[in-house]
């Protein structure tokens, strides 16, 4: 999930103390520049004054961007006030020694050391603030690679669980394909049982991310523990509703549809998704099979219905997600489903992995991918 103050809950507060600590040091040689500027005119009390006004406040402007990023204008402009004052003030109640016009050998000798104590904390400070950045890089660095070791391993785990579909089963053959919009998603299609009696679905896990990615497991381990159970179809959505809604955090929610074999005829149902599209054949129409359901793990106990439907040869199903209908193009329109039939329409003689293909590039021609996107295929042949 993507928050304004990723920067500090993501790091520990040793990293973050650390970081502080080097903006402090990076910005206090500023401050003693100023002595050295004034020829070491600056009383020792206004030169420490000068030095914690200058780091403190670098230490403020730093904290405000990562807090408030884009607003961080909100703060920085009180801020900047505020140090002006402060400098003003200072410089009032310990003003500058006058320069002096010619210097006997034993004040050439005090600025000559006044001038290298003012070099030496330069120094000092400089490279304290880059032994504190590097600290910290390496810090987060070790942070991210173990991080990404196990996002790398999520993805992996996805690849297995949302293979791409080709695949025939007796008189239907089934083409699909699922694409996350970062490195793990939360969509799943998938395609179970055997000839007489498959099941093929969608389901779509809310949100982004590692946490609908977990989700998505639980939903396929789920339907394909209760399609191997025998029930069948008909109470799919039902049954799969009350394993997840204990499982998930109370925010989440996954939509689901499905057409399943059922004898001769086929079965579907949907749980708060898009409608599934059926192109006729005979006819080169195409409808929407819409069933009035809540998504899944909304509440502990939900009725759901489902649907007969006739298939007739060449007939095409396509089950997809809302990522694909909600793709925007630069005017903010969205792709929407009279795209998404129009395209089903103009290849539908075509095989399903081209349509399939077709159909994907049309999305990714009309804007950029914000969300998954998965789209499965059905032919009666």
């Amino acid at each position: 999930m993507r928050t304004e103050s990723a920067f500090w809950k993501s790091s520990t507060r040793g990293s973050s103390l650390v970081f502080l600590v080097g903006v402090f040091l990076i910005f206090v040689p500023m401050a003693v520049v100023g002595d050295v500027s004034s020829l070491g005119s600056e009383s020792v009390s206004l030169l420490l004054i000068n030095v914690l006004v200058t780091g403190v406040f670098a230490v403020a402007y730093a904290a405000t961007g990562f807090a408030l990023r884009r607003q961080f204008w909100k703060a920085v402009v009180p801020l900047v006030a505020f140090e002006v004052l402060v400098m003003n003030l200072a410089g009032r109640w310990f003003p500058q020694a006058p320069r002096p016009i010619f210097m006997d050998a034993r004040g050439i000798a005090r600025l000559h050391d006044r001038l290298n104590w003012d070099a030496l904390g330069i120094v000092v400070a400089i490279v304290g603030g880059y032994i504190c950045f590097v600290a910290v890089t390496v810090t987060q660095a070790k942070r991210y690679f173990r991080v990404r070791a196990e996002i790398d391993l999520a993805m992996e785990i996805h690849r297995v669980l949302v293979p791409a579909i080709d695949k025939r089963l007796g008189e239907y053959e089934f083409c699909g394909l699922s694409s996350p919009s970062g490195d793990v998603g939360g969509d799943l299609i998938d395609l179970a049982g055997p000839e007489e009696s498959w099941v093929a679905y969608l389901a779509d896990v809310s949100g982004h991310g590692v946490a609908p990615g977990v989700v998505m497991g639980m939903v396929k381990s789920a339907a394909r523990m209760l399609l191997s159970s025998g029930e069948g179809s008909g109470q799919l959505l039902a049954r799969l509703n009350g394993v997840l809604y204990p499982l998930k955090k109370p925010e989440m929610f996954a939509t689901f549809c499905f057409v399943a074999r059922d004898g001769e005829g086929l079965r579907v149902g949907l749980a708060g998704h898009p409608a599934i599209l059926h192109y006729s054949a005979r006819t080169a129409q195409v409808s929407q099979l819409e069933c009035e359901n809540l998504p899944l793990a909304i509440l502990p106990d939900a009725a759901f219905t489902v649907s007969e439907v006739r298939a007739e040869p060449g007939d095409i199903f396509a089950l997809y997600s809302d990522g694909m209908l909600e793709t925007e193009n630069a005017a903010g329109e969205e792709f929407g489903s009279p795209h998404l039939i129009e395209e089903l329409q103009k290849y539908a003689k075509e095989p399903l992995a081209k349509i399939c293909q077709a159909i994907q590039d049309c999305v990714t021609r009309h804007g950029k991918q914000v969300d998954d996107q998965s789209l499965l295929l059905i032919r009666k042949v």
